[in-house]
């Protein structure tokens, strides 16, 4: 019985080293050769695939697994696909147990990679609330159900593109009223393990009767890039950076030819050590995933 114990004692805990492990440099970002700084659409015939519409993504910290939206050409449509690397390669991107039934769409993973945020429209109370978020905590094989989020931060109106900061502060897009635009970014502080009040991010970045959504925020907060609709007639999106000086956001700055195109670019995420950008750029035919090099950033810091 002892030796039972004890044989069942270590497998589970060479099982939890082995899952624990770092996953091999030639095998990080699905074995693809890193950007530089012209964007290149990340692992083609892997995760975007010909005649398939990818949405935004999200890596976990430890780099082990993928999550990614796949929607239809009209938004109709939106699930969460993921790959995991196991036993030393990348699973098949498959359909997330959660999501086979309600539209689900754009994850992002804490800091510790134990829960995985997400918009859904799985609670249809309003006519007009079409999407809210929500997470799902990791178990040790699959995922929790998932949990909605504080009624602070989920509102009557539509909710997207969950984001958090290090400290805790979530950053999101909502069309509720009051705002500046169409849709504008919103930021909520934490407060005793719930979040605060939501306060608009302000008019600088919040263009009036424009359009500013999926903020993707640096871990420590000194930069947030967005897509963004700036000027009257225009009919595409592109991405957008501005600076953290001091509690006060700058002026945005378009991020140029490289990043943007006639297409719309939106969507961006970051990877969890910060050395890439990622975002979508779709031309009203195809949806694909893109990644650069994140001196990008840089090179714009040193110019705004």
């Amino acid at each position: 019985m002892k030796k039972s114990i004890l044989a069942l004692a270590l497998v589970l805990f060479f099982g939890c080293v082995a899952s624990s492990q770092t996953i091999p440099h030639d095998s990080l970002y699905f074995g693809q050769t890193p950007p530089g700084s012209t964007p290149r659409v990340f692992a083609p015939g892997i995760i975007c695939l010909d005649n398939r519409f990818e949405g935004t993504g999200a890596l976990s910290p430890d780099g082990r697994m993928f999550c990614f939206t796949i929607t239809n050409g009209n938004f109709s449509s939106q699930k969460l696909f993921f790959s995991e690397y196991v036993r030393n390669k990348w699973t098949k991107p498959d359909t997330i147990c959660f999501s086979k039934t309600f539209n689900n769409l754009e994850p992002f993973f804490s800091y510790d990679g134990k829960k995985l945020y997400f918009s859904s429209d799985r609670d249809k109370k309003t006519k007009d609330n079409r999407r809210d978020f929500y997470y799902v905590n990791k178990l040790r094989n699959g995922w929790s159900e998932p949990v909605k989020l504080d009624t602070s931060i989920n509102s009557a109106y539509t909710e997207f593109s969950f984001r958090q900061s290090k400290n805790g502060t979530v950053y999101f897009c909502s069309n509720r009223p009051g705002g500046n635009g169409m849709v504008d970014i919103y930021f909520a502080k934490p407060y005793h393990g719930k979040y605060g009040n939501v306060s608009n991010i302000g008019s600088v970045i919040n263009v009036k009767g424009g359009y500013s959504g999926d903020p993707c925020i640096a871990p420590d907060e000194s930069y947030i890039i967005f897509p963004s609709v700036r000027t009257a007639g225009v009919n595409n999106s592109d991405l957008f950076i501005s600076f953290n000086e001091n509690g006060t956001w700058t002026e945005p700055v378009n991020m140029g030819n490289l990043i943007n195109t006639k297409a719309n670019e939106y969507g961006p995420f970051l990877s969890p050590d910060c050395k890439y950008l990622f975002f979508i750029r779709h031309d009203g035919i195809n949806g694909d995933i893109y990644w650069v090099d994140a001196d990008v950033i840089k090179k714009l810091r040193k110019h705004d």
